[in-house]
């Protein structure tokens, strides 16, 4: 059987920035206000690395114990952050019917691969009407300290094979991090990066959106 392992932001769906915006204010209220001007690159990060980058930003100390405080806030922003933002959360094009239809016919495995804390991520599928509980095996962005040892998560936890695997993301870090295991990756770019900075990172495919699943199907 094989596996695929979905990223959520910019690939299953969109925020309109919520996510980062209650991150950024979770940090500059944990930390303190030099937290602010942090340039980061959010997208395929890990949430404990983003952390970790704005303390150093703001020369702050990055304990454990800082970090679990950031992370309750950040999960008790996020929904005011939605519900403040001008777009609400939706699920890229597609997304939905492919989902659907993963699940009727069951050719694969459908697993998750995320940056996300669980309880952050969580709440981000459930507004775009997207089930945690299809998903399985579901990678949170603190199984591993970096995306290429999330895949080595989910395929441990399942008992999969690399070549029998394929990440679709939406960035070069998902490219990335499927290719350091001996997995492929179809690349969308519903995201920050279009098609053809994803075809330079390396993807094994690139599609503008998950619309037409026939090229997920080829892979298959």
């Amino acid at each position: 059987m094989k596996l695929l392992l979905f990223d959520i932001d910019g690939t299953l769906l969109r925020t309109h920035g919520a996510g980062v915006r209650a991150m950024l204010r979770a940090a500059e209220t944990t930390l303190g206000e030099r937290c602010k001007g942090a340039e980061i690159n959010f997208g395929g990060s890990l949430d404990p690395w983003i952390f970790r980058q704005i303390a150093a930003h703001g020369g702050y100390d990055a304990s454990e114990a800082l970090h679990q405080q950031f992370r309750r806030l950040y999960a008790s922003l996020i929904e005011e952050e939605i519900e403040r933002g001008e777009k609400r959360p939706e699920a890229t094009p597609g997304v939905l019917t492919l989902l659907a239809r993963l699940r009727v016919e069951q050719v694969a495995q459908v697993g998750m691969l995320t940056g996300n804390y669980a309880e952050t991520g969580v709440i981000k599928l459930r507004r775009v009407g997207i089930d945690p509980d299809w998903f399985s095996p579901t990678i949170w962005g603190d199984a591993a300290p970096d995306r290429p040892g999330l895949v080595r998560a989910a395929l441990s936890q399942v008992g999969a094979l690399a070549h029998d695997t394929i990440v679709i993301g939406d960035t070069p870090r998902d490219v990335h991090c499927a290719h350091e295991n001996g997995a492929r990756c179809l690349a969308v770019a519903t995201g920050g990066h279009s098609v053809a900075e994803l075809r330079a990172a390396g993807a094994d495919r690139v599609v503008e959106d998950l619309v037409d699943p026939s090229p997920l199907y080829e892979m298959l």
